[in-house]
């Protein structure tokens, strides 16, 4: 009969977890403030919004994550 480890469960390095998920992410999504710019521009702007204001609703959301700062100041 064959026995398997389940090792689902151990410890790893920081190494080792880049190796796995391809390397380490620097910049991050905010879900949150895409949907919070996008909902202030519909709210407080014109009705509908232009493809800029969307482009920068998507640029503004993603966050550094060595200094947790948006990377385009709004």
């Amino acid at each position: 009969m064959l026995v398997l480890e389940n090792n689902l469960f151990t410890e790893v390095t920081v190494e080792e977890s880049a190796t796995v998920s391809g390397g380490q992410v620097d910049n991050l999504f905010n879900l949150d403030q895409y949907l919070y710019t996008l909902g202030a521009g519909v709210t407080f702007g014109n009705p509908g919004l232009t493809t800029a204001e969307v482009q920068f609703a998507f640029e503004s959301a993603f966050i550094n994550d060595n200094n947790a700062v948006p990377m385009i100041a709004i």
